[in-house]
Parts: C-alpha cells; sequence; structure tokens
C-alpha cells in the first residue's frame, strides 16, 4: 500500500498514453494502409521487359499506355531489311523478325485472354492499316478489323501437361463465341529452330468467330507457356507466316 501511495499519478497516465502510441505506431507498420504510397508495391515475376529494335529505321511507337516501353536504337541495318525486336526477360530472350512498318504498342500488362488464361502481355505488335487491295487477296473474311495484330504472352503458371493445357483453351475460345469455327487445331509446329535446336514443340489453333479471326501458336518452354497470338491474320498472311518462322527463344542461365 505504501509504494502505490507513493506512485506518481501524473507520471503514471503520461506513461500509459506513451504506451498506446507505441502501440499504434506498431499496428501502422506491421499493417501498412494499402494508400499508403510509402509501401513499395509487389511485382511479379516476368515483368518489365527490356524491348529494343536493332535497325536505322526504328517502328513509329503508338501510344496505348502509360507502360510504353520507348525503343532504343541498338544496331545499323539494311534499308530494306526487316527489323528485328529482341524482348530480354529475366530468364529468357525472344528475338523474331518483323517488317519494319509495323508498330510495336503496349507491353507488360496482365490480361485475361479468350483462351481461358491469365497472362502477362510482354509484346504487342500492329501491321499498317490493311488495304483494299490486301482485303480482297485476303478472300472471305469475318474480321473487318482494320490491321493485324500480333500479341506476345506468358504464362506465369508452370504447366505439367502441354497437351491437357491446350486442350483447356482450345475449349476455353470454344465457349467464348457463339458459332465459333475451328479451322484449325492440333497443328504441331516447332518455335525457334536454329541450326543447333530442334525447337520448341508448339500447337497451332486457328479459328474464326463472328467479326474476328485467330491464329494462336502455344509453345511450350520447359513447361512455361508463350503465346503468339494474331488476330486478323489473313491480310498479312505472309507477313505472320515469316514472323512466328523467324522466333527464336533463348534462355538465360
Amino acid at each position: 500500500m505504501k509504494l502505490f501511495e507513493r506512485l506518481n499519478v501524473p507520471c503514471l497516465g503520461l506513461a500509459l498514453v506513451l504506451l498506446c502510441a507505441a502501440l499504434v505506431a506498431g499496428c501502422v507498420s506491421l499493417f501498412p494502409d494499402a494508400s499508403d504510397k510509402s509501401v513499395p508495391p509487389l511485382i511479379p515475376e516476368k515483368t518489365f521487359p527490356i524491348v529494343t529494335l536493332q535497325t536505322t529505321y526504328p517502328i513509329a511507337t503508338r501510344q496505348t499506355t502509360q507502360n510504353q516501353i520507348p525503343l532504343t536504337l541498338a544496331s545499323q541495318a539494311a534499308f530494306n531489311s526487316p527489323n528485328v525486336i529482341h524482348i530480354a526477360n529475366p530468364d529468357i530472350d525472344i528475338t523474331f523478325s518483323c517488317p519494319r512498318d509495323w508498330m510495336i504498342g503496349e507491353t507488360d500488362v496482365r490480361v485475361v485472354r479468350d483462351y481461358g488464361r491469365n497472362v502477362l502481355n510482354i509484346a504487342t505488335l500492329y501491321s499498317p492499316e490493311i488495304t483494299s487491295d490486301r482485303i480482297s487477296a485476303a478472300g472471305s473474311n469475318p474480321d473487318k478489323q482494320r490491321y493485324t495484330s500480333f500479341a506476345i504472352d506468358v504464362d506465369p503458371d508452370t504447366t505439367t501437361d502441354f497437351e491437357r493445357y491446350f486442350n483447356l483453351a482450345t475449349l476455353a475460345v470454344e465457349r467464348q463465341y457463339d458459332n465459333v469455327e475451328i479451322t484449325k487445331r492440333d497443328v504441331l509446329l516447332k518455335i525457334s529452330v536454329t541450326d543447333t535446336f530442334p525447337g520448341y514443340k508448339s500447337y497451332e489453333l486457328d479459328f474464326d468467330a463472328k467479326d474476328l479471326r485467330g491464329k494462336y501458336i502455344f509453345t511450350n518452354v520447359d513447361g512455361t507457356v508463350y503465346i503468339f497470338a494474331y488476330r486478323n491474320p489473313s491480310p498479312y498472311s505472309k507477313e505472320v507466316e515469316d514472323i512466328y518462322k523467324s522466333i527464336v527463344i533463348t534462355k538465360i542461365g
């Protein structure tokens, strides 16, 4: 009792206030508010690709998103040669050739595609506007889009059954659209064929739907699936074939 009487009541109150303040501060640091700009965001793997263009005549940049990555000059090339696009990711490099009048658009965007996967888009290219001559040469085509687009996606989820992955992607496309017609399925390709490498196993899926024509190539790189997806490929069918045949995938490390 004597010890309690000797305690300074104002000092005790001040100590309790300081203790509460310390507890509140501890809660804030352990559970930061999502709106707090000082907290660094979580950055998923395989983001922020480095895109360089190997030509003296850079593709015009289409300003489509805030994630637009400026193209940089890497080396010289002849005036009539195709552009060589180089995409560097943390674990692979992708290079391919494309006509020098195609434009590169949005990159590093997470999207849910019509083949049923939530993927990371690492590059998208666009052809020039399709001329009437190309439309006539392409023949019957439900897709009235005025350009051909080429998207490169990577699925962040590893797969152990590539055939099942492709079958599920095909089913997802069939469910996405009414009256869809699969024009090619289970077409086995080899992507990234070089003089010293036979290429990665790939499946091609071609389909027509209302107002849409697609050519999707699914490539299995040791369990990581890369999707090379063309929209409205027919007017630029020769260029489309040249692009995917020029793709070279090089693993890092």
